[in-house]
């Protein structure tokens, strides 16, 4: 009896100090979100809208951006050559899209040389120049209007909701997104996800970093083309070593998978890795059809119907955040995906669910073609001195 007394002291005082040392290591984070019990779903009341890829720029290529002020004198001469139909101009100007307007105001970059050519050329035709200036400043803050547009209506979003500085109509480019880790409810480490793309391929990278055992991380790389994402492979590593993954020959129309990649089933048009699919939501805008979709863990591969299934709000305990919830039910698991409307799409809750565990994504940091739209506020760990 005393022996399993003593035993069971030695081991509550083992986890204390374990749980000392990890907060004075800093292997914790300094600021946690709290689990609220889930929120009930509500009916969704904005539908989330599929997105163009936001496409990199060449690096040699010297880019502009619209600002609120007028643009140099010099553009406005150059311009003024292809804009003597002023109402030609006028309704481009309003069809065209924002990629197309921008790029417009590239020309202020060109060599003097040709600005000065250019200027030769206007002299012909000065009353036409004059007027088509006139007409392109109008143009121009027609655009800035519309360009402010969206920052109105992200302001008037009701008290309490993060929202971006501007509003983000495009897929982007980058995007890195920060999360703690919860198992069964208690957080035991971070992680980290990494979006990229090219004009036709993509790169995503997930990290897990556990406070106790090893690191996991996954990479999921693919093709990009008018269908979205179309997955090529996916591999896991536990530290070093390679685990489990997955291989998409497309031309040969098998599937590869399982811990030694040995296994294989017929490849259906649409799949996608258990990560791509996220991405494939939020770009499509989470109009995938309502057949069932083949996913692959690498280890598994199951058929999920994906379709939203509500509205909710993601409450990281100093703000919420709107989002869709896509939740695709198995035999005997739920895997649910919260994507952000108002930050691109992107999933700011990923949580897998069995009959023994529940394992969740929940976000701290949201960065956006190198900008920083958001970030959980630290709050520090109160210590006891005494």
């Amino acid at each position: 009896m005393k022996s399993s007394l003593w035993l069971f002291v030695l081991a509550l005082l083992a986890s204390l100090l374990l749980h000392v040392a990890m907060l004075g290591s800093g292997l914790l984070p300094e600021t946690a979100i709290e689990l609220p019990p889930d929120q009930a779903l509500r009916k969704i009341d904005v539908k989330m809208q599929a997105l163009q890829l936001e496409q990199p720029a060449p690096a040699a290529t010297p880019t502009a951006r619209l600002l609120s002020g007028g643009p140099a004198t010099a553009a406005a001469r150059h311009k003024t050559k292809r804009k003597r139909d002023a109402s030609a101009a006028h309704v481009k100007a309003e069809q065209a899209p924002p990629a197309e307007q921008a790029a417009e105001t590239e020309d202020a970059s060109q060599p003097l040389a040709e600005q000065a050519n250019s200027h030769q050329q206007e002299t012909a035709s000065a009353p036409a120049a004059a007027h088509a200036e006139k007409t392109d400043k109008a143009d121009q803050h027609e655009r800035v209007v519309e360009a402010s547009a969206p920052a109105t209506t992200v302001a008037e979003r009701p008290a309490g909701y993060l929202t971006p500085a501007s509003a983000l109509h495009r897929f982007p480019t980058q995007a890195q997104l920060g999360y703690q880790t919860f198992y069964n409810g208690a957080m035991v480490g971070t992680g980290s996800l990494n979006w990229q793309h090219g004009p036709n391929s993509y790169t995503l990278e997930i990290r897990f970093n556990p406070v106790i055992g090893g690191n996991r991380r996954y990479l999921s790389q693919g093709q990009l083309n008018q269908h979205g994402l179309q997955p090529d492979s996916l591999q896991a590593w536990v530290g070093h070593e390679a685990k489990e993954s997955a291989r998409f020959d497309w031309a040969g129309g098998t599937l590869h998978f399982g811990d030694q990649g040995d296994k294989e089933i017929a490849l259906r048009t649409g799949a996608q890795d258990v990560f791509s699919l996220a991405f494939q939501l939020g770009l499509k805008g989470g109009q995938l059809g309502s057949a069932p979709l083949q996913i692959t863990t690498g280890k598994k591969v199951y058929d999920y119907p994906m379709t939203p299934s509500g509205e909710t709000d993601y409450d990281t305990g100093s703000g919420k955040i709107r989002v869709i919830v896509f939740r695709a039910k198995g035999e005997d698991d739920i895997t649910e995906f919260w994507l952000a409307p108002d930050f691109a799409n992107l999933p700011v809750r990923i949580s897998r669910t069995d009959k023994s565990k529940r394992v969740e994504l929940r976000a701290v940091l949201i960065n956006i073609d190198g900008t920083e739209q958001w970030r959980l506020p630290a709050r520090p760990m109160t210590r006891n001195n005494h």
